[in-house]
């Protein structure tokens, strides 16, 4: 019997107040043209837990739809600049969600666990961080005579919602770019999905574990998100949701979605159509050659070069780095690094790319045409895995604060419960900090609003098992000494006195007792910064424009 049915006919059966979970991950692969269809038949008092894929959330919570939401990350990187998902932001500081934030790392292992039929998993890493005290886990020892760790228990949604590229009427689906979709289908008790096409028979059969109960045609059922290898996010349409929603205006957006199922089509069309997959910036673009004398900034390098030198210089030859999601500076360090003095280095990005072929940076590092020239592919749930098996030698990390002890806040400005600024949250980082051997933490604008004395919110703390932590700025490089972070170089051009009346701690010299200069970019550096970012993104993102 075949299991293709419309999209009204998929969304009836999910109740109100049901339990759902998305596949895909932050700008690919959302199931949106499930989540509009929600909208729509005005389903009420939804529950929510998400891994890193916050628009089906967003615009839930901005249409009255979802009651209560459990997250790990709420953060978009695109064209025009960062964005924290504006419905859930103001929900959030005015008091109109329950939710619960904690690192994705949790919630991976509450869906393990729901999918092997096991009551709870085993969660350690980020013990020292706040979210052990405002969401404290059960604790047991594993072995006699072992300390207990954090457990937790099973996370069973009612319904996964994903959007795959191919399916058949058995329900079969093929998704070329998998993050944590298998996992979230084989932990929920139902799964629902669209497709950009209806083949006789997929090529690979039960690609993601098990079949969809209800599958739909829904070509672009990912827009205004991206569907790897059939069209790219849409820079446009997501200016206009995130302006609508961010100055109080969702209703106008909502007022544009088709009133039924069968206008799908119509409003990708009258949105702008489906970007090309070919389209844009590309992380695979032709390879150029470029004369670092004539890339932004001539003969004499600018902070943005002295920053990104300053991270790629943390990472030495053979070392295995990672990014996380908002990280197009990181990658473009990475970028950096192998064509200069680490040519043997490993990158996982973390859209699961081992190896990618990066000739251009673009405004985001959640880019799946990573995924389509790479020397292998890991999964979502793979990073926790290499990290807790101390297989990570560098990572990159960003905050809105830092403190002298290096602590780092991605959580909120002012109280947890209400807070005046809900930042995106941690995604991974309070766990996979603590195994990560070397910790890089990028802070593009150096001052005391970044660099304060005591973050209001520790996401992550250093950890015995990191060997070095160092913060990188546009002013200065720091280390993690003997507890707190002193200088280790002043970058050319500015003095010690301006980069210590510009961190909110004192700022000690590191243990020679002097700053040295921050060695200015090579000739080398400067023209794989160049040929990386012709464009000059970097001054941008650092500029914060």
């Amino acid at each position: 019997m075949s299991r293709v049915v419309s999209l009204s006919e998929a969304v009836a059966g999910i109740p109100d107040g049901a339990l759902l979970t998305f596949g895909g991950f932050d700008l690919n692969r959302a199931p949106m043209a499930l989540v509009r269809e929600l909208v729509r038949q005005k389903k009420q008092g939804l529950r929510v837990v998400s891994p890193p894929n916050p628009l089906p959330l967003d615009l839930l919570v901005g249409a009255g739809s979802a009651v209560e939401a459990e997250f790990g990350y709420l953060g978009f990187q695109y064209e025009h600049g960062f964005v924290v998902a504006p419905n859930v932001r103001r929900a959030i500081e005015t008091g109109a969600l329950r939710w619960r934030e904690r690192d994705v790392f949790e919630i991976v292992q509450g869906l393990r666990a729901a999918a092997t039929g096991v009551p709870f998993l085993p969660a350690p890493g980020g013990d020292e961080s706040d979210y052990a005290r405002v969401n404290p886990t059960p604790r047991m020892p594993l072995a006699p005579g072992s300390p207990p760790l954090p457990v937790v228990p099973a996370i069973r949604p009612d319904v996964a919602l994903v959007h795959a590229q191919q399916g058949d009427a058995d329900g079969n689906l093929f998704i070329s770019d998998p993050y944590a979709d298998d996992l979230l289908a084989r932990a929920s008790r139902r799964l629902v999905a669209t497709v950009e096409e209806i083949v006789p028979r997929v090529g690979q059969p039960g690609t993601i574990g098990v079949r969809a109960e209800a599958l739909v045609l829904a070509p672009g059922g990912a827009f205004p998100t991206a569907c790897h290898g059939r069209y790219r996010h849409a820079p446009a349409h997501l200016r206009s949701y995130f302006g609508q929603a961010g100055e109080g205006r969702f209703g106008d957006y909502l007022a544009t979605l088709p009133g039924t199922g069968d206008g799908e089509s119509a409003f990708i069309r009258e949105a702008g159509g489906l970007p090309r997959w070919d389209d844009g910036a590309s992380a695979t673009s032709p390879r150029a050659v470029i004369d670092p004398d004539a890339a932004p900034g001539g003969t004499a390098p600018v902070a943005a070069d002295r920053l990104l030198c300053g991270l790629a210089r943390r990472i030495a030859d053979g070392d295995l780095v990672v990014t996380g999601l908002a990280s197009a500076l990181p990658m473009l360090a990475v970028a950096v690094a192998r064509a200069t003095h680490a040519p043997r280095l490993t990158y996982v990005n973390c859209v699961g790319a081992v190896d990618p072929e990066i000739e251009t940076i673009g405004a985001t590092s959640v880019d799946a045409r990573l995924l389509d020239r790479c020397r292998g592919r890991v999964i979502l749930t793979d990073l926790f895995d290499l990290a807790r098996n101390s297989r990570i030698d560098v990572m990159f990390f960003g905050a809105a604060q830092v403190d002298a002890a290096s602590r780092l806040n991605l959580t909120c400005i002012g109280d947890f419960l209400r807070p005046r600024v809900k930042l995106p949250g941690p995604a991974g980082s309070t766990s996979i900090r603590t195994f990560v051997r070397k910790v890089v933490v990028l802070v593009p604008r150096h001052s005391t609003r970044a660099l304060v004395e005591r973050v209001d919110f520790a996401s992550s703390t250093a950890s015995l098992l990191n060997r070095e932590t160092w913060v990188v700025s546009d002013l200065a490089v720091l280390r993690l000494d003997a507890g707190r972070l002193r200088t280790a170089s002043v970058h050319a051009g500015v003095s010690a006195d301006e980069v210590r009346a510009r961190t909110g701690f004192v700022l000690e010299s590191s243990a020679t007792g002097t700053d040295p200069m921050t060695p200015e970019p090579t000739r080398e550096e400067r023209a794989a910064l160049a040929r990386f970012d012709p464009g000059g993104l970097r001054h941008r993102l650092i500029r914060g424009g």
